[in-house]
């Protein structure tokens, strides 16, 4: 066995053990919250923790693509690598400002906010908390297994704090507590062992070499923010339009189940992704999306017979209308394996950042586009958002789809020509 190949096995490894717990802990912590509150209240949590998914995405703003490349490509250069982690934590410390005006603005424009803005502001800050977690680091020098402590460290903590703190509807404000004390240790952590056992130091950055570093990755950040918007608008639609809170809860809880599933996913893009950033060998992911396929579709079928019971284990017998919007979301998990292994692991990581952007985008624009209609229409309603999710989830798949196609092709006619070149 080739020795890049251990890597990736051996980062797939730590990755699998960190979906583990990825799958494990927030599962415990959504049992516990729907058996200690009530669906209004749950509710609440099932609206504002996909809407601070957008602040996570704006806080990352793409480094975890742009600079786990350049530190992948550059990881023998320690000078350049302290001073990319210095630029980036500048510019991140740059974005929170930012973040707080946005959310002002959703504060006038979410009804949901204004009835809880004080939870609002301490899950706002409990995500911020991350933007000293140098995940990006890990993941371009191929060190999985500081990514996975990392994290189960940030969710054991949390959901303990959740566990001991949270016992009825008054208790609220502990949940976002929670994840605010188990992010600042993982952060304290990461920067521990980073400093003490990787031996990089790191000094804040010049402000115009951090908005020279945003304005690099900001191709990224639009793409993995189109990504998220896929993935969060529908929840954050239902706060503007009123839709009943025990409905949000209800979808909250569906899609807290699919995304446990795709987070099965993350441990193969993530650790294919540097890889193939720095071998350019595409054929690897290709090999990997076709011989896994099988496996997901197996999957997809066992959930959608087993979603009752799922949804009676992880949220109890008050939740099960879950269960339907839940079998409606199934084939969108099918759709989204490979359009993630078409993304960034091969289009993004073989120079093709803007085709990646502009798939996820284009989708994004058509789920923003579908949620107006079924708004102005009078069909906004779960089973309704869920056929556009997948619908929107094909797109994005099918647009990859030709992408890859479009390389391909260009790489085989270039072969061609450079074949009949050495002939001639």
């Amino acid at each position: 066995m080739r020795s890049y190949d251990k890597i990736v096995i051996k980062n797939t490894f730590f990755l699998y053990i960190m979906t583990g717990a990825k799958f494990v802990l927030p599962l415990i912590i959504t049992a516990w919250l729907t058996r200690k509150l009530g669906p209004d209240c749950y509710g609440v949590i099932s609206y504002l923790t996909p809407v601070m998914g957008y602040f996570i995405l704006l806080f990352d703003f793409g480094f975890d693509f742009c600079a786990t490349k350049k530190i992948s490509q550059n990881r023998n250069n320690q000078s350049y690598i302290e001073k990319t982690i210095g630029d980036v934590y500048t510019a991140k410390l740059l974005l929170i400002p930012v973040g707080l005006f946005l959310l002002l603005i959703l504060y006038f424009c979410v009804p949901l906010l204004q009835d809880h803005f004080l939870l609002t502001l301490v899950y706002y800050f409990a995500m911020a908390a991350q933007i000293f977690i140098p995940d990006f680091l890990y993941r371009g020098l191929e060190r999985m297994e500081g990514i996975t402590k990392r994290y189960i460290l940030a969710k054991f903590v949390t959901a303990v704090l959740v566990l001991l703190a949270v016992r009825d509807d008054s208790q609220l404000i502990f949940v976002p507590v929670a994840y605010l004390i188990g992010n600042v240790l993982a952060a304290c952590y990461t920067n521990y062992h980073m400093m003490k056992k990787l031996g990089y130091h790191y000094s804040f950055s010049k402000i115009h070499d951090a908005i020279a570093a945003l304005k690099e990755s900001s191709i990224y950040f639009l793409s993995t923010f189109a990504s998220t918007a896929l993935s969060v608008t529908s929840t954050f639609v239902m706060g503007i339009v009123g839709m009943p809170v025990v409905e949000i809860a209800y979808w909250g809880v569906a899609f807290q189940v699919v995304q446990a599933v795709q987070s099965m996913y993350d441990p193969i893009t993530t650790s294919i992704y540097p890889h193939v950033a720095e071998k350019k060998n595409y054929k690897f992911v290709l090999q990997v999306t076709v011989g896994l396929l099988p496996v997901v579709a197996v999957g997809c079928i066992a959930l959608y017979w087993l979603s009752s019971l799922a949804v009676r284990i992880i949220a109890g017998e008050e939740y099960m209308a879950a269960a339907t919007v839940l079998q409606c979301l199934i084939p969108m998990l099918l759709f989204s394996f490979v359009a993630q292994m078409l993304g960034f692991p091969l289009l993004g990581a073989l120079g093709q950042q803007s085709q990646t952007s502009f798939t996820t985008l284009i989708a994004a624009v058509a789920q923003i586009f579908g949620l107006i209609l079924l708004a102005v229409s009078d069909h906004f309603t779960l089973v309704s958002l869920c056929r556009l999710r997948i619908i929107t989830e094909l797109i994005l798949l099918l647009l990859r789809l030709y992408f890859v196609y479009r390389f391909l092709w260009q790489k085989k006619t270039a072969r061609i020509v450079e074949e009949n070149h050495y002939k001639d």
